[in-house]
């Protein structure tokens, strides 16, 4: 329901409206009368007035100032002009004040009713819009809080093989989230390392240390330069710098090694920087994939800073440099059952050979090193062949070298295999990750080192640490603990060993160490789990 204010200097004109029209059945429900624009203003002041009916030629202020006044503070109310006064600059004055009707004197009721009732709609039109205007206002704000995760979200499907790299889809995505880029544009990753915290954060206070490093990372390798920061589920980072300008490679070995010294001085860890060379948007993930690498294998040199320009090892798959296929990658989907990155990563290595018009020598590097991948895969699960493949399917990639088609096709059907019977088998733990739970029972009475476990299966410390938490949901010193723990309770349950010799048996030279943290992890001190469960 709307309110309608009336003004006009003539009483009868203000009776005649208000007791001549039936307003029964409108959408009016209080209706005010002035008999001048400033008693109108002090009304409009006082009440919320929807609708204005106002003559024109009054004495003070004439309608059309009043109209002025209303659009600047009462700029809802929608105005209607009743006037005895057929005056063109009148009308185009209103007409110029967004005046919603001009009507002359005299009126037929019917006319002015149903102009009132269409003066109401506007109203409602307006409120609407309003509303709307609102929602939009709101939901931007939250929109613009959540972009940084939004942006940061979009990355982690890109570089995951989660969207596709193909520019008609790659740049709707990046301006959807107005990140200054397209599928040409250059970028450089930095990939961020947390080797080791020096102190013994519990999970939550590690993530919240994690962010303070992410936090740090973006201040000083991006400064005021456009970019963001990537955090990933297992605690890596990536710094993305958006369009880099021309560095010297001397400044930004500097400004890593700064980020470097503020972490291990003020966030208590050891951290690695390893920087990429610019490449495009559709290129990042190869790229990534090998600073990804590089972090993999330094088992040496921890806190370091690593330049891809300057690595020996760095290879690139663009321009004219040999290939490189990332089978080792494409081996751990293939684990993890992950058909659908395997296949997004499949594609876009064959684009490039496609672009590179790669050459029957190229493919039959390609074949024999992804057999290779196959054969390794299949031997570290002991599976033979016919397992995974009852039609002997593998076969088929020998005579599809002659085609790039043929062998992507083969390709991709050997993979969906592989990943089907991963998925359908559940997720098996690593060779890697094998070893180490071996060498840990092995090694139960020694003091734990992840660096000499790290040195057993030929791994970086952080990577492994990262790997073993994955894939069995337990952190290194977790999975030790257990270990221990259940030897010592089969020990003390089923022997008459000494509890000090249990002790040292399972890595504790401090018998009251032992027996806290026995009683943390079962509820009862060592003398009183003997006497509840001896059974010799």
């Amino acid at each position: 329901m709307y309110n309608l204010l009336i003004v006009d200097d003539e009483d009868i004109a203000i009776r005649g409206i208000r007791q001549g029209i039936d307003w029964s059945g409108t959408d009016i429900a209080e209706i005010h009368t002035a008999y001048d624009a400033e008693e109108a203003k002090e009304l409009m002041q006082l009440h919320s007035i929807d609708i204005l009916l106002s003559d024109i030629d009054m004495p003070g202020d004439n309608g059309i100032q009043l109209l002025r006044w209303v659009k600047e503070h009462k700029a809802d109310t929608v105005t209607v002009f009743l006037t005895g006064h057929a005056d063109f600059a009148y009308a185009q004055q209103a007409v110029q004040l967004d005046c919603f009707d001009y009507l002359l004197k005299p009126v037929d009721h019917a006319q002015l009713k149903a102009c009132i009732a269409g003066a109401a709609r506007k109203v409602k039109e307006q409120r609407q819009l309003d509303e709307i205007k609102d929602t939009y206002s709101l939901v931007s704000e939250q929109w613009r809080r959540q972009r940084p995760a939004l942006v940061e979200r979009l990355w982690q499907d890109y570089l995951h093989f989660r969207i596709s790299a193909n520019p008609s889809l790659l740049d709707p995505a990046l301006a959807t989230y107005e990140i200054p880029l397209h599928s040409a544009s250059q970028i450089r990753i930095i990939v961020l390392s947390i080797e080791q915290w020096r102190e013994e954060w519990s999970a939550r206070d590690e993530e919240i240390m994690t962010y303070a490093v992410k936090k740090a990372a973006g201040e000083v390798l991006l400064e005021e330069r456009s970019g963001t920061v990537v955090q990933e589920p297992n605690g890596m980072l990536y710094v993305i710098a958006y369009n880099p300008e021309p560095e010297d490679e001397a400044v930004l070995e500097a400004r890593c090694r700064h980020l470097i010294e503020q972490c291990r001085e003020l966030l208590h860890c050891q951290l690695s920087c390893y920087a990429g060379n610019p490449v495009s948007v559709q290129g990042a993930r190869m790229e990534l994939q090998r600073l990804l690498e590089q972090e993999k294998h330094n088992v040496s040199e921890g806190g370091s800073v690593w330049l891809q320009a300057n690595s020996p090892n760095a290879k690139s798959m663009e321009g004219s440099g040999p290939l490189e296929f990332p089978f080792t990658d494409w081996s751990s989907l293939m684990a993890l059952g992950k058909q659908t990155e395997l296949a997004y990563r499949i594609d876009e290595c064959f684009d490039r050979l496609i672009e590179r018009k790669a050459d029957y020598t190229v493919l039959a590097s390609f074949y024999y090193g992804f057999m290779n991948m196959l054969f390794g895969w299949l031997n570290e699960r002991a599976l033979q062949m016919s397992d995974v493949f009852p039609g002997n399917e593998w076969e088929e990639g020998a005579p599809a070298l002659k085609s790039i088609s043929k062998l992507q096709a083969w390709t991709h059907r050997i993979s969906a295999m592989s990943t089907a019977f991963s998925s359908e088998r559940g997720k098996a733990v690593s060779n890697a990750v094998e070893k180490v739970q071996q060498y840990m029972k092995q090694h139960l009475h020694e003091d734990f080192s992840r660096e000499k476990a790290a040195e057993h299966v030929y791994l970086n410390p952080a990577y492994l640490s990262r790997l073993f938490r994955k894939e069995t949901g337990l952190t290194l010193t977790d999975y030790l603990l257990e270990l221990r723990m259940s030897k010592a309770k089969n020990e003390l349950a089923n022997t008459n060993y000494r509890i000090s010799d249990i002790a040292a048996s399972v890595g504790y030279t401090n018998f009251s160490h032992f027996s806290q943290a026995y009683k943390r992890a079962t509820g009862l001190t060592p003398q009183e789990y003997r006497k509840t469960y001896q059974k010799v």
